[in-house]
């Protein structure tokens, strides 16, 4: 299976890292425990693809998409969106990606937020971990 997260739509993309943290979805946040603003968000500046391209020559398209967001870190909440205004959720489903001809890409949002109230405290915190599952269909 050959779906990956990248920073671009080309045939040979950028990719964010896989497992290595070298090249994470990263946001920043700035927190001064105020509470006002009482949430405050972050959005990467990066764009965020799914990328997807036959890698085996026997497979048509990727369908039963699903994208999945999570942090480890306490009282910081992750979110992925299909537009980055609407549908905000650990999860989201993806239309499906036909791999026929050529590679596919699609646009996705992600987002970090944290209560500014002073219960997170101030530090660099793990970046989040992005799942793609899907199924192979073949040609």
């Amino acid at each position: 299976m050959s779906l990956k997260v990248t920073k671009d739509t080309t045939a040979a993309p950028v990719e964010y890292s896989s497992g290595t943290g070298l090249t994470p979805v990263t946001v920043a946040i700035t927190l001064d425990g105020t509470n006002s603003p009482t949430t405050v968000v972050g959005s990467p500046l990066e764009p965020i693809y799914v990328w997807a391209d036959d890698d085996t020559g026997t497979i048509d398209n990727y369908s039963d998409l699903i994208a999945k967001i999570e942090g480890s870190d306490t009282g910081i909440t992750w979110e992925l969106s299909l537009d980055g205004e609407t549908g905000w959720g650990s999860s989201i489903s993806l239309s499906d990606m036909d791999v026929s001809v050529s590679h596919a890409a699609t646009q996705i949002y992600a987002r970090a937020s944290a209560l500014n109230d002073g219960s997170v405290l101030t530090a660099n915190y793990t970046t989040a971990d992005i799942n793609i599952s899907a199924i192979e269909n073949p040609a």
